[in-house]
């Protein structure tokens, strides 16, 4: 059997739900890629916390802040993010896939 989360040089991929996220980006530009009724990026703490719909639920990822906004001379949410987790499977609704981001 195939592996499920395949991670390439610039992204990595949940193979059986389809969904892909950013190994490298900023708050900014997730906010940009999730739905917005039902997607959401949270700052929880030094994590930030992803959530969208995808085929079958809503897919979970977790991303660390690489750098603090005095460092890049920007704001937070301009801040580089590295890709820590990615759920295997989808969740019932948001709410859950958060639950799940934040145990991580």
């Amino acid at each position: 059997m195939s592996e499920i989360i395949v991670k390439h040089e610039e992204y990595t991929v949940n193979t059986r739900n389809k969904f892909i996220l950013p190994n490298m980006t900023t708050m900014e530009k997730l906010a940009g890629r999730v739905n917005a009724t039902e997607g959401a990026v949270l700052k929880y703490g030094d994590r930030v916390l992803v959530t969208d719909r995808v085929w079958g639920g809503f897919m979970a990822g977790v991303y660390e802040f690489l750098e603090t906004p005095e460092e890049a001379d920007c704001d937070e949410c301009e801040c580089r993010l590295n890709l820590i987790g990615m759920s295997f499977d989808t969740f019932a609704d948001g709410g859950h896939a958060i639950m799940w981001a934040a145990s991580i």
